[in-house]
């Protein structure tokens, strides 16, 4: 009878650490794509080229324009 229960207490003991493990996976895999994510953010808001405004008179030419704000 005490044999039974130790086993039945090992078999929990295996099940609750394998799926520790099997989270503690995906929360490292979850953490590596947010930190890309945010990299790619950093590089996105670094790096990109601002708009160019332009006006067009009546007439077609167009008329380069600055910005308000830098």
């Amino acid at each position: 009878m005490i044999g039974r229960k130790h086993e039945l207490a090992r078999l929990q003991s295996d099940f609750y650490r394998d799926n520790y493990y099997k989270i503690l996976r995906r929360i490292m895999i979850s953490a590596v794509i947010i930190f890309l994510l945010i990299l790619a953010i950093i590089y996105y808001v670094l790096f990109t080229v601002p708009p160019q405004y332009y006006g067009a008179a009546t007439s077609g030419q167009i008329i380069p324009m600055m910005p308000l704000q830098r």
